[in-house]
């Protein structure tokens, strides 16, 4: 059902910038689903990156040429909000009169809520953010930020453990746009030699804990194991490349397919996910998740995954531990290999239909005057 005349919301998606992260993918694929209902919908950036995610289906205009690498971000941002409110307050922004709805998807979107009293505000919570800076001032600061304004704003969360943290600090979200990795990445069941040992994807973020695989990675490799080494990020490739591991920088979809089939271990060591879809595409391919108990990845490594979450108490040396263990039982390997692959079917159906409840619901409170 299209919304009709009186009840139809402009609606503006305000994102930090198109960069290549699961946040953003999942955000823009939010952007998708609002629009094929029949809602007016602009994609607002607010810097410009390297190397940006194409959305060929939705419009994206930019607040500025300002971008995420260059000097002097903190006066670009009060810069930018400045504009934003003055673009605003003069009732067109961006060829959109007063949009009556705002998404924020990221913390350093939230200040455009608050700017923006005209507009019904929403915060798109795909993890808990104030987890992504150091304890102490900042974090309190931060984590003060983001739940003042879901408190005022209307939200909507990813997946049940991310959902009950905002429950638990009295934000409660009108749906889970529940995430889960895409029909392709399920490859068809077939005898193959993995010749791989542990694949890792390693990324910026003192949070994603690149100091850990820096020390984990020469550990296997003095236990005779082959492991791949995948970054996003031009710069941490080039860190890569001084450890004694197979460095991928970049690799197409199909070819990280390609390096899962090959791969008997996807080793997941950051402090905090949100969700983290790298180890459940790699279960797609029978790949075996072993994950440190970083919150997201109970959302499907439950049953007799469990047992591969990591205690983040555990050091580079009891996990290296358990990876010989694991690929020792060749046995139990292949078990948990079969059981990764029917465990993302599983989920396949069981999110889609959470997240078209999520929509449906989603879709009725726009529309609601």
């Amino acid at each position: 059902m299209t919304p009709g005349p009186n009840t139809q919301r402009n609606v503006i998606f305000v994102m930090a910038s198109l960069r290549f992260s699961g946040g953003v993918i999942e955000a823009l694929r939010l952007a998708e689903e609002l629009q094929s209902r029949g809602f007016p919908l602009t994609i607002l950036v607010i810097w410009r990156c390297d190397h940006e995610l194409p959305c060929p289906n939705l419009p994206v205009v930019y607040l500025s040429a300002f971008r995420t690498n260059s000097p002097g971000l903190p006066l670009q941002y009060l810069y930018l909000l400045s504009k934003f409110l003055l673009l605003a307050a003069h009732g067109m922004l961006f060829g959109i009169r007063r949009p009556s709805a705002i998404f924020l998807t990221h913390f350093s979107t939230f200040p455009f809520g608050w700017i923006a009293p005209w507009a019904r505000t929403y915060c798109f919570n795909q993890d808990i953010e104030w987890m992504f800076v150091p304890t102490g001032t900042p974090r309190t600061l931060l984590r003060w930020i983001i739940l003042c304004t879901s408190r005022r704003a209307s939200i909507v969360t990813t997946n049940a453990y991310v959902d009950a943290l905002y429950r638990a600090n009295g934000v409660v979200s009108i749906g889970q746009a529940a995430i889960w990795a895409r029909r392709e990445w399920l490859l068809p069941a077939h005898r193959v030699h993995r010749d791989i040992d542990v694949v890792v994807i390693v990324r910026r973020g003192h949070m994603k804990r690149f100091d850990l695989y820096s020390e984990v990675l020469p550990l296997l490799h003095q236990q005779g194991l082959i492991t791949f080494a995948i970054a996003p990020d031009p710069d941490i490739h080039a860190h890569l490349l001084a450890l004694p591991t197979h460095a991928v920088l970049r690799p197409t979809d199909d070819e990280l397919r390609a390096i899962y089939t090959r791969s008997s271990i996807f080793l997941l060591l950051s402090d905090t996910e949100g969700f983290a879809l790298p180890p459940l595409e790699a279960m797609g391919a029978g790949c075996v998740p072993l994950c440190r108990d970083s919150g997201g990845p109970r959302c499907y490594m439950d049953g007799p995954f469990a047992a591969n979450l990591i205690s983040v108490d555990e050091d580079s040396g009891q996990i290296a531990q358990r990876i010989k263990t694991l690929l020792a039982d060749p046995h139990h390997m292949a078990t948990l290999s079969a059981e990764a692959r029917n465990r993302f079917a599983q989920g396949l159906n069981d999110t889609l239909q959470q997240r078209a409840e999520c929509m449906d619901a989603l879709a009725q409170h726009l529309r609601h005057p």
